[in-house]
């Protein structure tokens, strides 16, 4: 007979804070020795005192940041009298235009 249990004790060696940018991990010499401050609760660092498989508030810092897919970007730049429209990388942008660019975006998603 076979039984499957949902919501049951979680297996595996996987620690998320491990990966989590709300987290430092400080270890020391033995395998065991490591402590494990999070940041995420508002109230400084709460210690961690065991291994996290599941967490609502968990940010995978190995996902590069909004400011950073924006530098790696292509932007489609419209043509003027001084330059032929054409696409630009984000990181060749001026500031002015980063601004711009990012209040078209905030625009875009309020309507």
């Amino acid at each position: 007979m076979r039984m499957k249990v949902h919501g049951g004790t979680a297996r595996g060696e996987g620690n998320l804070c491990t990966t989590c940018s709300h987290s430092t991990i400080t270890r020391g010499q033995k395998l065991d020795d490591e402590i494990v401050d999070c940041r995420v609760f508002g109230l400084g660092h709460r210690r961690v005192t065991f291994r996290v498989t599941s967490c609502t508030a968990y940010h995978d810092q190995r996902l590069p940041s909004l400011m950073q897919l924006m530098d790696d970007a292509w932007v489609l730049q419209p043509g003027s009298k001084k330059q032929r429209a054409g696409f630009v990388k984000g990181s060749e942008l001026r500031r002015e235009e980063m601004a711009e660019l990012m209040a078209d975006l905030n625009e875009d998603d309020h309507r």
